[in-house]
């Protein structure tokens, strides 16, 4: 793109948003600061969630992703917390729309940093996972974004199959408690 090169795992944007002089100069470790006009401009961290759900034989509720990044891959359901709403609002959202499941309850697991390359940008995440309970499974079918599921037997968990580091570091932990 032409509004950013890439070096070392970072993106470095050239052009102000506010100005579009060609003046952005990295300022601090998150942050640019455009010389001609002085905006400082940061990219934060997105929060990210991600639903540990077993049924009720013990198998764990996975996806396979149906898009662009990792497409194919297998993940856990989950998403980007949208602006203004909780992690756990965005669990039960997330969980929902792409698997038309309602989340009863939900325990906060751990988090873990990621990286998410989306159209040639690479965007820091931090992930929050969340073991959720559901009792009814008659309306699970896969939904947005997703292009099956599966119910895997602890057993038939290949931690390589999976799309995202964090993803693997919760199966990890989740596998050995």
């Amino acid at each position: 793109m032409d509004w950013m090169i890439a070096y070392e795992n970072r993106n470095v944007f050239l052009y102000c948003p506010l100005c579009s002089a060609r003046a952005l100069k990295v300022h601090k470790k998150s942050a640019y600061v455009c010389t001609e006009c002085g905006l400082e401009f940061y990219l934060n961290t997105a929060a990210a969630v991600v639903a540990l759900i077993e049924d009720e034989e013990g198998r764990l509720l996975v996806t396979v992703r149906d898009h662009k990044p990792k497409e194919g891959m297998l993940d856990l359901p989950g998403g980007f917390v949208d602006p203004g709403e909780s992690a756990e609002e965005a669990v039960r959202r997330e969980v929902e729309e792409e698997t038309g499941l309602r989340v009863d309850s939900l325990e906060y697991f751990g988090s873990a940093p990621n990286r998410y390359l989306y159209k040639g940008v690479h965007y820091a995440t931090e992930d929050l996972a969340f073991v959720c309970r559901v009792s009814d499974w008659s309306g699970l079918e896969a939904r947005e974004e997703i292009r099956s599921l599966l119910r895997l037997k602890r057993e038939e968990i290949d931690l390589e199959r999976f799309a995202f580091d964090s993803v693997r570091h919760f199966l990890r932990l989740y596998l050995n408690r």
